[in-house]
């Protein structure tokens, strides 16, 4: 298809100019750049995810210190009321209203139970309301047995009505077996969350040791005494501390980060969606990609901008190039040209007045060529003078007219410094004094040497056998005369046609003329050549390969 191939032909020659070679040699500088990077990324990925999976663990570890702070606090709390005299003489009533001063500050209350866990106290109500029963777990009842306070684990309130922490502490009050238990909501622990300031997208998880939540920073009224996921558990009974994926209890894929109190057993996990993690690395990605096309656009911009200066030069080089095929000078190479551009162009000058005293001199030479070639047929022509003096006939006279025809194509040559002559001009020149009477047509063509002293002598035959015998020796007769060159087999054919003239008898042997053209356009030229010679003109047809290095032609 010829309309691909020349978008092919077109793409190969964009690729092969200075232009497409800068953009090339851009691209080739920032791929290694770009594989630099990607390189760079994908560590900054790594330092970036165990920076943030650092920030996890630490999290989780300030948290859980946080928390293990406040149940100390409810353990000082309980350890501190547990010493009141009120208490320890047994005026319940007495301890009731200053463990209620107590609690004036705090989110907390207080309760008292005896040994089968029956509340004697509870500063939630009023004193001396019906107060029910509890059950101690048994990791609680072996605690306040060996005389250490322990934090529960997650409860539900039977006063409260909503899960609640506990933190007890065995006391002896009139020789019976108590324990004393400051509670709080779990809620309460969901402040922690908020002093530490979790981002909003990070989700803050308390477990006690049976793995069910005691307080979330989100959601955590819908969570609240909910078991861990499955997946959460399996990392809990691996280590105590670390960093893996997760599910959250909402379904969403996480990366969390956990660590267990030795104090209380308690887990505080701190989870990360999935997905903030791959934004956090696509919107590192991003920036690099977006600093990698920056750099790609700023260097293929400055590659066109660099390249349309070297095109200028380079366009500039091909305008000394012509000057110097035309002959004309060349200036001196501007200021700003590019230092390989302007040594091209000094060497271009140079060659330029080096090929311009050449031809000055081949001029001269030629000149004096010329000169000496009119002398030498003007001295021809002295000797068939005193040849052909006594000679009957007119002989002399056409030997004469063939030495003009021939010094006339000479002459056009000599203009052209032996280069070319130009097919009109050469006619022109051949016809001599038939030149009014001979209608021309064709376009210009430029003939090499050999060829148009060829045919300068092969018009002259013809001009001369038409004036004796053919249109030309008529009043009124005219010759036409059309040329053409095949661009394609660089062929010049030609027809010399008469026209007004006498009948026309095809001579019975042909005489020298016509030999002449015969020979001059078969056996000099390599061509073809054909006389038709009918009633009413001669018709002659010659066509002849034009040499390789007359390569042009204008229209008329």
């Amino acid at each position: 298809m010829p309309g691909l191939e020349r978008a092919k032909d077109g793409q190969r020659r964009r690729a092969n100019s200075v232009r497409g070679r800068l953009v090339l040699l851009t691209i080739s500088l920032l791929v290694p750049a770009l594989l630099s990077m990607g390189f760079l990324l994908a560590r900054a990925d790594r330092e970036s995810r165990g920076q943030l999976y650092q920030q996890l663990v630490t999290t989780a570890r300030a948290l859980s210190g946080a928390v293990d702070r406040q149940a100390a606090t409810g353990i000082s709390v309980a350890e501190t009321l547990a010493t009141d005299q009120a208490l320890i003489n047994g005026d319940w009533a007495a301890f009731h209203a200053r463990a209620l001063r107590a609690m004036h500050n705090r989110s907390g209350w207080i309760v008292v139970a005896d040994a089968n866990g029956q509340q004697v106290l509870n500063t939630r109500v009023p004193y001396g309301s019906p107060l029910p029963r509890i059950k101690r777990m048994p990791d609680e009842a072996r605690a306040y047995a060996a005389g250490r306070s322990k934090v529960s684990d997650l409860l539900e309130g039977p006063v409260a009505g909503k899960p609640v922490i506990t933190v007890g502490t065995p006391i002896t009050v009139q020789g019976q077996f108590y324990v004393l238990s400051y509670v709080v909501d779990s809620a309460s622990f969901t402040s922690v969350f908020r002093q530490q300031l979790v981002p909003d997208r990070w989700v803050a998880t308390l477990l006690d040791n049976k793995r069910r939540v005691i307080a979330r920073s989100r959601l955590n009224d819908k969570f609240t005494g909910a078991l861990a996921s499955k997946d959460m558990e399996e990392n809990l009974r691996r280590s105590t501390e670390g960093v893996n994926k997760s599910v959250s209890l909402e379904g969403v894929p996480t990366m969390v980060a956990y660590t267990r109190s030795p104090q209380t057993g308690w887990t505080l996990v701190v989870a990360i969606p999935r997905d903030e993690l791959a934004s956090t690395v696509n919107r590192a990605v991003a920036v690099g990609t977006g600093v990698f096309l920056l750099l790609l656009g700023l260097g293929i911009w400055l590659a066109l901008v660099y390249s349309g200066r070297i095109n200028q030069d380079m366009r500039r080089l091909v305008h000394d190039a012509s000057a110097i095929g035309r002959g004309e000078p060349l200036p001196p190479a501007p200021g700003d040209s590019l230092e390989e551009i302007a040594a091209v162009h000094d060497a271009l000058r140079t060659a330029s007045q080096e090929l311009q005293a050449r031809e000055e001199r081949q001029g001269v030479m030629i000149n004096e060529l010329n000169h000496r070639v009119k002398n030498t047929l003007a001295t021809v022509q002295a000797l068939a003078r005193q040849t052909f003096a006594k000679t009957e006939g007119a002989p002399l006279n056409v030997f004469t007219e063939r030495l003009v025809a021939l010094s006339g194509a000479h002459d056009l040559l000599t203009r052209t410094g032996w280069r070319e002559a130009d097919m009109a001009a050469l006619i022109e020149a051949s016809l001599g004094a038939h030149v009014d009477r001979v209608d021309r047509s064709g376009p210009a063509v430029a003939l090499a040497p050999h060829t148009a002293v060829g045919l300068s002598m092969v018009f002259h035959e013809l001009a001369t056998n038409s004036a004796k015998y053919g249109a030309l020796s008529a009043p009124n007769g005219r010759v036409e005369l059309t040329w053409r060159r095949d661009p394609l087999t660089d062929t010049l054919s030609f027809v010399w046609r008469d026209v007004g003239g006498p009948p026309v008898t095809p001579p019975t042997t042909p005489g020298f003329g016509t030999r002449l053209i015969e020979s001059s356009i078969r056996r000099e030229q390599k061509g073809e050549a054909r006389f038709d010679f009918q009633v009413d003109g001669l018709i002659f047809e010659a066509s002849l390969p034009l040499p390789d290095a007359v390569r042009w032609t204008n229209p008329l």
